[in-house]
Formats: structure tokens, C-alpha cells, sequence
């Protein structure tokens, strides 16, 4: 089960970063960056809280709203 979720994470992780260059006009490195500097990405990676699972608008309006 593991492995899906990380596999869904690898798709995820890009969407939220597209969506921040898009909607911030970040670079992409920025909008990584963004991403794994936010309080989110220890969540994202906490297979239990099931953020991998949300869409990645959701994830995307977590990390802007903080």
C-alpha cells in the first residue's frame, strides 16, 4: 500500500507545483521549494494522515493559506 501512496505522491507533488507557478508565479525550484519548506510536507509524507489522497487543490490551498 506503501508504494501506491508514494506513487500517488510523485504525481501530487508536481500538480501542487504547477498550480503554485501558475497561480504565484513562481519559478519551478521556488514552488519546490515552497512545497517542501511548508508545514504540509512532513504531513504529505505521514502516510496515515492521507494526504495523498486529497486532490492536489486541496494541497495547493493548505500550503498557500499558511
Amino acid at each position: 500500500m506503501s508504494d501506491t501512496h508514494h506513487l500517488v505522491k510523485s504525481i501530487l507533488i508536481p500538480q501542487v507545483a504547477e498550480l503554485l507557478m501558475k497561480n504565484k508565479g513562481l519559478s519551478e525550484n521556488e514552488a519546490l521549494k515552497a512545497i517542501y519548506e511548508s508545514p504540509i510536507a512532513p504531513l504529505l509524507e505521514d502516510d496515515s494522515m492521507g494526504l495523498y489522497g486529497q486532490s492536489a487543490l486541496y494541497i495547493y490551498s493548505l500550503i498557500t493559506e499558511e
